[in-house]
Protein backbone atom coordinates (compact mmCIF):
# COMPACT_ATOMS: atom_id res chain seq x y z
CA UNK A 1 0.00 0.00 0.00
CA UNK A 2 2.79 2.42 0.91
CA UNK A 3 4.67 1.68 -2.30
CA UNK A 4 1.63 2.56 -4.41
CA UNK A 5 1.17 5.89 -2.65
CA UNK A 6 4.85 6.80 -3.01
CA UNK A 7 4.95 5.88 -6.68
CA UNK A 8 1.85 7.99 -7.32
CA UNK A 9 3.44 10.96 -5.58
CA UNK A 10 6.66 10.45 -7.57
CA UNK A 11 4.64 10.43 -10.78
CA UNK A 12 3.00 13.72 -9.86
CA UNK A 13 6.36 15.29 -9.02
CA UNK A 14 7.91 14.13 -12.29
CA UNK A 15 4.89 15.36 -14.24
CA UNK A 16 5.14 18.77 -12.61
CA UNK A 17 8.86 18.98 -13.35
CA UNK A 18 8.28 18.15 -17.01
CA UNK A 19 5.60 20.83 -17.28
CA UNK A 20 7.89 23.44 -15.75
CA UNK A 21 10.65 22.45 -18.18
CA UNK A 22 8.35 22.84 -21.17
CA UNK A 23 7.09 26.19 -19.91
CA UNK A 24 10.58 27.49 -19.16
CA UNK A 25 12.26 26.44 -22.43
CA UNK A 26 10.94 29.20 -24.72
CA UNK A 27 11.72 31.85 -22.10
CA UNK A 28 15.38 30.81 -22.10
CA UNK A 29 15.77 32.30 -25.60
CA UNK A 30 14.86 35.77 -24.24
CA UNK A 31 16.33 36.91 -20.94
CA UNK A 32 16.86 39.94 -18.77
CA UNK A 33 13.12 40.63 -18.78
CA UNK A 34 11.48 42.83 -16.18
CA UNK A 35 8.24 44.71 -15.80
CA UNK A 36 8.92 48.41 -16.29
CA UNK A 37 5.40 49.73 -15.71
CA UNK A 38 1.82 48.66 -15.18
CA UNK A 39 -1.58 50.21 -14.58
CA UNK A 40 -5.15 48.96 -14.27
CA UNK A 41 -5.28 48.38 -18.04
CA UNK A 42 -1.69 47.85 -19.24
CA UNK A 43 1.68 46.25 -18.60
CA UNK A 44 5.10 47.06 -20.07
CA UNK A 45 8.07 44.67 -20.07
CA UNK A 46 11.64 45.23 -21.24
CA UNK A 47 13.97 42.40 -22.27
CA UNK A 48 17.65 43.17 -22.65
CA UNK A 49 19.22 39.99 -24.05
CA UNK A 50 18.59 36.63 -25.61
CA UNK A 51 19.13 34.36 -28.55
CA UNK A 52 16.10 35.61 -30.44
CA UNK A 53 15.74 38.97 -32.17
CA UNK A 54 12.21 40.01 -31.19
CA UNK A 55 9.82 39.48 -28.32
CA UNK A 56 6.28 40.26 -27.26
CA UNK A 57 4.76 40.53 -23.78
CA UNK A 58 1.48 38.78 -23.01
CA UNK A 59 -0.42 40.34 -20.12
CA UNK A 60 -3.20 38.55 -18.24
CA UNK A 61 -6.32 40.72 -18.17
CA UNK A 62 -9.67 40.03 -16.52
CA UNK A 63 -13.13 41.42 -17.12
CA UNK A 64 -16.24 40.61 -15.10
CA UNK A 65 -16.89 37.48 -17.17
CA UNK A 66 -13.48 36.04 -18.08
CA UNK A 67 -9.68 36.33 -18.08
CA UNK A 68 -7.24 35.90 -20.94
CA UNK A 69 -3.72 36.69 -22.10
CA UNK A 70 -3.57 39.73 -24.39
CA UNK A 71 -0.55 40.12 -26.71
CA UNK A 72 1.46 43.32 -26.57
CA UNK A 73 3.53 45.09 -29.19
CA UNK A 74 6.22 43.16 -31.05
CA UNK A 75 9.60 44.82 -30.42
CA UNK A 76 13.28 44.03 -30.78
CA UNK A 77 15.46 42.91 -27.86
CA UNK A 78 16.44 45.92 -25.77
CA UNK A 79 13.09 47.63 -26.28
CA UNK A 80 9.87 47.67 -24.26
CA UNK A 81 6.74 45.75 -25.24
CA UNK A 82 3.39 47.02 -23.95
CA UNK A 83 0.08 45.16 -23.71
CA UNK A 84 -3.14 47.09 -23.14
CA UNK A 85 -6.75 46.07 -22.72
CA UNK A 86 -10.12 47.43 -21.70
CA UNK A 87 -10.09 44.76 -19.00
CA UNK A 88 -8.28 44.90 -15.65
CA UNK A 89 -4.60 43.86 -15.54
CA UNK A 90 -4.15 40.96 -13.09
CA UNK A 91 -0.40 41.27 -12.46
CA UNK A 92 0.57 38.19 -14.49
CA UNK A 93 2.65 38.32 -17.66
CA UNK A 94 5.06 36.30 -19.78
CA UNK A 95 7.16 36.96 -22.86
CA UNK A 96 7.53 35.05 -26.09
CA UNK A 97 10.62 35.46 -28.24
CA UNK A 98 11.02 34.90 -31.97
CA UNK A 99 13.60 35.25 -34.72
CA UNK A 100 11.31 36.86 -37.28
CA UNK A 101 8.42 39.31 -36.96
CA UNK A 102 5.86 36.72 -38.03
CA UNK A 103 6.92 34.23 -35.33
CA UNK A 104 5.34 35.79 -32.25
Amino acid sequence: MTKKILSSVAGIVLGAAALVGVTASPAAAVSGCSKTASSNNSVSVRCTSGLETYFRVYGYFCSTSSCSYVPGSLVSIGSTSKATSGAYYSGKWYVKGCYVTSGC
